[in-house]
């Protein structure tokens, strides 16, 4: 394969000498907040395409955290770099993993003359209701203990967790603001349902 750079954005393709025409572009999963970019990562199905002569492409994304609509923009010119390098397949699919899954998602439903279909590993596909949830969370766990929670990279994000609970305690001897944060936990969840955290 090759890897480069491109608008920013760290990429992987791997065209084999018998190209028959087809395109994987392969959508990684999230990565967690933090600075710099995306990470690289091939498909997990790469030995697959390779047995059948089909090229794929992989975007290391422009930054780390949830930006699908960022992802699908860099996925979008990663193709059009491949288009300039050896010219346009005859089908493109998109093959998205976890955050991935939402940008294949919106990749078919936005772009469906670029992509002729889409394959989805444990895909965030629900729309942003997911990822919505885990943000809101963040942000009040963030909020009532007053810990940068939302701006913390791994692993620096995992051991302000343990501090998160010292802050506010755990079910049924919460502090004050642990009570304050589980009242919005509730709300958020819809209710008084049980496992909510």
């Amino acid at each position: 394969s090759i890897r480069g750079s491109h608008e920013g954005v760290d990429y992987l393709i791997n065209r084999p000498a018998d190209w028959r025409g087809g395109l994987v572009l392969f959508a990684h999963g999230y990565e967690g907040e933090g600075a710099g970019r995306g990470s690289l990562a091939s498909p997990t199905i790469e030995r697959h395409l390779a047995g059948r002569n089909v090229a794929w492409a992989a975007s290391g994304y422009r930054s780390k955290g949830y930006r699908p609509d960022w992802f699908l923009v860099d996925t979008l010119a990663l193709r059009e770099l491949f288009i300039s390098l050896h010219g346009k397949p005859r089908w493109t699919v998109i093959h998205g993993q976890s955050l991935g899954g939402y940008v294949a998602v919106a990749a078919l439903e936005l772009h469906p003359d670029v992509f002729q279909g889409g394959f989805i590993e444990c895909g965030v596909i629900d729309g942003v209701g997911q990822v919505d949830w885990h943000y809101a969370y963040t942000a009040a766990a963030a909020y009532f203990s007053d810990l940068p929670l939302l701006e913390a990279p791994r692993p620096a994000f995992d051991k302000l967790t343990v501090e998160f609970i010292n802050r506010i305690g755990r079910p049924p001897n919460y502090t004050e603001s642990g009570k304050r944060f589980d009242n919005v936990i509730k709300h958020l969840s819809g209710g008084d349902l049980p496992y909510r955290l």
